[in-house]
């Protein structure tokens, strides 16, 4: 089992300083797309976003593999190259982190796995790997860049408010 990211995760990962502690959460290879690269990357640099140039910084530290897949076959299920290509990778074995909604619905319709970044680090906060104030500054920043909504932040407070730490 592997962890992909699609474009917009591995962005709001960066954009939010968050990509470092999501590195150290994982137990399983976490790979990306051609597509999500050229995205990112490529197209980022382009244009001279300074979290693209962070982006491949981050890639190159933790030696992310970049998988090219040819998504000429599936593309007509969602709107970009690097959601097709998170969903072929999911198919062979794994798990795509999504931001996007539509994307999402289209993977559990279909029977993979999909997560979005905000439910990875509850999952991670549910094992102890982060703390409740780790946890809550985490919501924090994926909530100031638009990653996650108002509305999962007020559930994972519902959720988490009884916990107590040690």
């Amino acid at each position: 089992m592997r962890w992909i990211l699609d474009a917009c995760t591995l962005i709001y990962l960066v954009k939010t300083n968050l990509f470092k502690m999501f590195m150290h959460a994982v137990f399983k290879p976490v790979i990306i797309d051609s597509s999500v690269f050229q995205e990112v990357i490529t197209e980022g640099k382009k244009h001279q976003y300074s979290d693209a140039f962070e982006a491949e910084s981050l890639l190159n530290e933790f030696h992310i593999p970049v998988i090219s897949i040819d998504v000429s076959s599936e593309l007509f299920r969602f709107v970009d190259p690097g959601e097709t290509s998170c969903y072929i990778l999911a198919k062979e074995e794994g798990i795509c982190i999504t931001s996007d909604d539509r994307a999402y619905r289209k993977f559990h319709q279909n029977n993979l796995d999909a997560m979005r970044i905000d439910s990875f680090f509850y999952l991670k906060f549910q094992k102890k790997i982060f703390t409740k104030i780790e946890f809550l500054e985490i919501l924090k920043k994926l909530e100031s860049i638009n990653a996650t909504k108002p509305k999962s932040v007020l559930f994972y407070l519902q959720k988490i408010q009884n916990v107590e730490e040690v």
